[in-house]
């Protein structure tokens, strides 16, 4: 058989060069000094409100509504739309999300789940699955033959995004529509200067997004080529023309104009003429479910997670296990600490894997999962169980924190699925939709299964925390399901260390499903060597401008000092406020 490209590479000299391959010199590498990245990032303390986005953008936009006399809900609905202007590819007004806001007044809270949903027309054998497994989903499901879950038409779901964000709106804001969505439409109008951050992410994209001709001509310039971040000249200008008069009928209509008028109705039609699940009816029936959020503690902070099938039970989970341990323990500067934080992740992440599943659907022990009882027996007992192989969880969002100057508090996850969602672009309306079928298992029988109208087991791990019943922290992060294990870590190094919020989002992290442990290598070598001895199959990993491995959180933390950003300081998060 003939060698590899890669094979015969490795073996071929480049002038006069012989190309080496770098893991072959791991066993010369003990005791050599290597430089390292270190990089962060500084926010004044606010006074009045603060913002925290994963796009300076999106964070200047929420700031500016606080400032006109807007509360947190009406400056973190403002940031949403905004974001799928200035960061297209991790979520669309076509997708869907999880809102915790807290109401300081009437000390209120409440959970918006207006995550996609299954059409009416699917159900747990609407996909013909292929020999082996899929290699592009969240989870190693059963492949489906020509991917048809993961990407195109027939991967839709139906979008909760702006049902979700008018309610929030009507509700809990103190803004009208066309005021809040007028810095969305202004951007895509007018366009933005293409930054490093999305120019990568398109170029990235670009062969993918290239089989899709209405996303190559909405996303590329020209329909062929990626755009130029500012360099030696400058930049060029994205402007969505297509998309600012959508958002323009939603200012005028409500969420009307997309789900029963002219929006509903070329997505409708987009869908019947190539195949897609999605109908008018599904879109005419979609509703947002508010609920209470789940409530839990950790070491006497109390906390409010996202209800249902989301991440917030098992990132609650995690807290409940690392807590029956000192405060010491389960640091991640010992290889023991973060040998007891893998153990909890893992074991959360079995219990996810094997019984959750939208709770109107499935029974699940929901109550048990949650409570300290069960960390205890846990705890006690931990035995690593093997979960479903992770994958290579490609599904990014972003992240919306907003404190105002009554304190009230809105923790906002919003996503398109994966990036860029299922590639497909309504034609004359520059609406990205989401592939949200890539978030059900197409095996039949299991409790992430497909049928109507279902919900499927997502990774949105919006929270809020209080001390003594008084507004303490907002906390949330995009990344795929590395956010339900990076939401309850952050929080674990803020509580249990004393640092800083911005220390404790910058802290190494790790993730583990059962199959292997990922682990930031900032750990150190000593680390890492003693979580291998402990058992783990360890996979270090170094985190880079152009990588996700451990999610990206952002929060906001009241204090009597101020408000006090922690941003993630590697991609462009970034906070606003006065």
């Amino acid at each position: 058989m003939p060698a590899s490209p890669a094979t015969e590479a490795n073996k071929r000299p480049t002038d006069g060069l012989q190309v080496v391959n770098m893991s072959s010199l791991s066993e010369y590498s003990i005791g050599v000094i290597r430089s390292s990245l270190r990089v962060t990032k500084r926010t004044p303390r606010a006074r009045q409100g603060l913002v925290v986005a994963e796009h300076p953008i999106g964070a200047e936009v929420g700031a500016a509504i606080l400032a006109r006399g807007g509360n947190a809900v009406d400056a973190a609905v403002a940031t949403a739309f905004a974001m799928t202007v200035v960061e297209p590819f991790m979520s669309t007004i076509a997708g869907g999300g999880t809102m915790l806001l807290s109401l300081a007044g009437p000390g209120e809270v409440v959970a918006l789940d207006f995550n996609v949903c299954a059409p009416a027309a699917c159900h747990e054998r609407v996909y013909r699955l292929a020999p082996g497994r899929s290699e592009g989903a969240l989870f190693t499901w059963h492949r489906v033959e020509d991917d048809q879950n993961l990407y195109g038409h027939r991967s839709v779901a139906v979008p909760g995004s702006v049902a979700g964000l008018t309610l929030a709106l009507e509700r809990y804001g103190s803004m009208d529509l066309g005021t809040v969505l007028a810095p969305a439409i202004r951007l895509a109008r007018e366009g933005i200067v293409a930054d490093w951050y999305l120019a990568l992410t398109a170029a990235k994209f670009q062969e993918e997004l290239s089989a899709f001709p209405e996303a190559a001509r909405t996303y590329f310039r020209d329909g062929r080529w990626v755009y130029r971040p500012p360099g030696m000249e400058p930049g060029d200008r994205i402007r969505s023309p297509d998309l600012a008069r959508s958002l323009e009928l939603i200012a005028r209509d409500g969420a009307g104009a997309f789900y029963k008028g002219p929006l509903g109705q070329a997505l409708a039609a987009e869908m019947r003429a190539h195949g897609g699940f999605l109908t008018a009816e599904d879109l005419a029936n979609y509703a947002v479910r508010v609920t209470p959020p789940l409530r839990g503690s950790y070491r006497g902070l109390e906390l409010a997670v996202s209800p249902g099938a989301t991440g917030g039970i098992t990132a609650l989970e995690i807290l409940n296990i690392l807590e029956t341990f000192p405060r010491s323990g389960v640091g991640w500067r010992t290889a023991e600490g973060l040998h007891r934080r893998a153990q909890a992740v893992a074991q959360a992440f079995a219990d996810r894997f094997q019984y959750l599943g939208d709770p109107e659907r499935v029974r699940a022990p929901w109550d048990r999962l949650a409570s300290k009882a069960y960390a205890r027996e846990v705890a006690a007992g931990l035995a690593r169980r093997r979960g479903r192989r992770p994958g290579p969880s490609p599904d990014c969002t972003t992240h919306v924190g907003v404190v105002d100057r009554a304190r009230n508090m809105v923790a906002l996850t919003h996503t398109a699925v994966s990036l860029f969602g299922a590639r497909v672009v309504v034609p004359d309306t520059g609406i990205l939709l989401n592939n949200g079928m890539i978030w059900f298992d197409p095996e039949p029988g299991r409790p992430n299964s497909i049928a109507p109208g279902k919900r499927a087991l997502v990774n949105m791990t919006p929270l809020l925390a209080f001390r003594r019943g008084r507004p303490y922290l907002t906390l949330g992060a995009p990344g795929g399901r590395k956010i339900v294990s990076a939401v309850p870590q952050v929080l674990a190094t803020l509580v249990d260390t004393g640092c800083s919020l911005q220390a404790a989002v910058e802290a190494p992290r790790l993730h583990d499903e059962g199959d292997g442990l990922l682990v930031d290598d900032r750990v150190g070598e000593r680390c890492l060597a003693g979580l291998g001895r402990r058992g783990h199959r360890v996979t270090p990993l170094e985190e880079s401008y152009s990588t996700i491995y451990f999610a990206k959180p952002v929060a906001i933390r009241s204090t009597a000092a101020g408000l006090e950003a922690g941003l993630d300081p590697l991609r462009p998060a970034a906070a606003a406020g006065a």
